[in-house]
């Protein structure tokens, strides 16, 4: 196996000394896996020997540029958990290439700069603040690349009249909105950034608030589902933790599936879990559960991110899609899981305690604060039709 590696990371027989770090990581597999993975596809091979004829330290940027893309990713997880590389927010990185090939898109001069200031300096700004704090979600970086979609078809469209940005009026605005009614709210803060920032007039979009549905578990069908998760000692430690966090404490399967052991703070007498800005303590038995998948987490040997729900790829934790999946094994609906959930907190615990203890904005607790109060009796009333 090392003769093996050696000779694909190797130019004439000699690896270059930038290779050795690379070299190291992919030897903490085991022998007969890494023989696997390196002669079960030959873009592996490929890239390695791509590697090999190159320059320098292997850095993130460097595997950037070598394709296949699926191929480079497998390699940059082995070598983040070997510690070759520093682990490194993908989604925020995929982004940032993404954003330049979108804003060439617009037709206008003038509306390209101002649209590459936006996305540099609110987006791009706004999602490596997050970052810092924890991994984006696939929903943040989506909802952002819908953002700048949107905002470009608003530009061309006005480009399209030989309209510049600067004269935009807000009847060309409503005009639009009447063509695009569902665009409304992706351009909202564009325009508010646009009109502080001396680009354009005071412009309005009106936003709808969104109605409530009612789509809410029955309090017996969900204490029914938490007995059942606290009981049934067929259901594994992993699926019973990831129902219990989101029917007890709202959590989405995105958000679960990233709880790593820094999340979860122990001390002589309480396990406590960081789900928003303060630590909340879980109640048992799902304290024991969480100290279980922390001990689990602990005792492997990585330099990466040690996951409490880890997934089949190194150095990655189980997908959204794997989390709805096993929830909607064990009868629960993830959305409507959360909604009940928020419902009752949000009806016993201030939406400035819930925002800080659950990770959710202060306006979505305030929301779920008028359900749960001012709407209680329509919520109850919903919650008890199962």
């Amino acid at each position: 196996m090392r003769h093996r590696l050696h000779e694909m990371l190797s130019v004439d027989g000699r690896m270059r000394p930038d290779l050795e770090p690379v070299f190291h990581a992919l030897l903490q597999q085991q022998p007969v896996s890494l023989l696997a993975w390196l002669t079960r596809r030959p873009g592996r091979a490929t890239v390695l020997h791509a590697l090999a004829a190159g320059h320098g330290p292997v850095t993130h940027n460097t595997l950037d540029q070598l394709r296949p893309t699926k191929v480079v990713e497998n390699l940059r997880m082995h070598l983040v958990v070997g510690g070759a590389l520093p682990p490194r927010d993908e989604r925020l990185s995929t982004f940032g290439r993404w954003l330049p090939g979108e804003i060439a898109q617009v037709d206008e001069p003038e509306s390209r700069k101002v649209l590459h200031a936006y996305a540099a300096w609110h987006l791009l700004r706004r999602l490596r603040t997050v970052s810092r704090r924890r991994r984006l979600t696939h929903g943040q970086v989506h909802g952002a690349r819908a953002y700048v979609t949107q905002v470009i078809q608003l530009l061309n469209w006005l480009s399209s009249q030989n309209i510049p940005l600067s004269a935009c009026s807000q009847d060309l605005i409503d005009a639009w909105l009447d063509e695009n009614p569902a665009r409304g709210p992706r351009v909202q803060g564009f325009l508010v950034w646009t009109s502080r920032k001396g680009h354009t007039r005071q412009l309005a979009v009106p936003l709808g608030t969104p109605a409530f549905t009612g789509q809410l578990i029955a309090q017996d069908a969900r204490w029914s589902l938490v007995s059942r998760l606290i009981h049934d000692e067929e259901i594994p430690i992993v699926d019973k933790t990831t129902g219990l966090l989101a029917l007890l404490f709202a959590q989405q399967p995105h958000r679960i599936a990233e709880l790593t052991t820094d999340d979860v703070h122990l001390t002589a007498d309480a396990v406590a879990l960081r789900l928003g800005s303060i630590p909340a303590q879980m109640p048992p038995p799902l304290d024991e559960l969480l100290l279980a998948l922390h001990a689990d987490a602990m005792a492997g040997s990585t330099a990466a991110e040690r996951w409490l729900f880890p997934g089949r790829y190194p150095g990655r934790p189980l997908s959204r899609s794997q989390v709805m999946r096993r929830l909607r094994a064990l009868g629960i609906r993830p959305r409507m899981a959360r909604s009940t959930a928020l419902v009752e907190l949000a009806s016993e615990l201030p939406a400035v305690v819930v925002s800080r203890l659950l990770g959710v904005h202060q306006t979505t607790a305030d929301t779920w604060k008028r359900i749960g109060g001012q709407d209680n009796t329509y919520a109850a009333e919903i919650a008890q039709r199962g």
